[in-house]
């Protein structure tokens, strides 16, 4: 008997949502990392008309992606969240792509400017990636692929650089981007040694 799922394909991830206790402080630290507006906001109900949700106020934002599969990225304040993510299970880190090492740079000097800095700072071999922490301790981790083509970024994970170091490197951004800005082939600038 073939199986269900033969020929329906794998779905795409549409949404990420993080749950708060305040609510201010995420939606207008997520629109400084994003550098966009929510298009949508739902304000904190009244609770004389609303009494069947637990959650309080919503933010939506529209990242990449085509409809059907567009992506989206939400708050919602939830009635007795803590103020910090603790130790319990739950979300380790969330990744948001760019599409290009000069969209990354860019966003990396936008938030630098803004006052936010990564928390950590990896060339990953397949991407290179800055991980921030919001204000509640999640880690939104900024990333953009090392290889201009899949296939490229594929047979890295063959190599016997990551098979050795699947972590890669900790860098310092500015030198980074820096030496990127200046001419340094993207090629050369990613290189993990064997």
């Amino acid at each position: 008997m073939p199986s269900i799922s033969e020929n329906i394909p794998a779905p795409a991830i549409s949404e990420t949502i993080l749950k708060t206790g305040r609510f201010d402080v995420m939606k207008d630290w997520y629109t400084t990392a994003l550098d966009i507006e929510p298009f949508f906001v739902r304000p904190r109900p009244d609770p004389d008309k609303v009494s069947w949700t637990k959650s309080q106020q919503i933010a939506f934002f529209r990242l990449r992606g085509t409809y059907p599969y567009a992506q989206m990225f939400g708050v919602f304040e939830i009635d007795g969240t803590i103020d910090r993510v603790g130790t319990d299970p739950g979300l380790h880190h969330f990744q948001l792509a760019h599409g290009s090492f000069d969209e990354l740079f860019d966003r990396y000097d936008k938030l630098k400017a803004a006052g936010i800095l990564p928390i950590q700072k990896w060339n990953h071999g397949v991407m290179t990636s800055f991980y921030y922490e919001d204000p509640d301790g999640n880690q939104a981790e900024m990333t953009c692929v090392n290889f201009a083509e899949e296939a490229d970024f594929i047979a890295y994970f063959e190599t016997e650089a990551y098979k050795k170091n699947i972590s890669g490197i900790e860098i310092d951004p500015d030198d980074y981007i820096a030496r990127y800005r200046a001419g340094t082939l993207q090629e050369e600038l990613v290189k993990i040694p064997d």
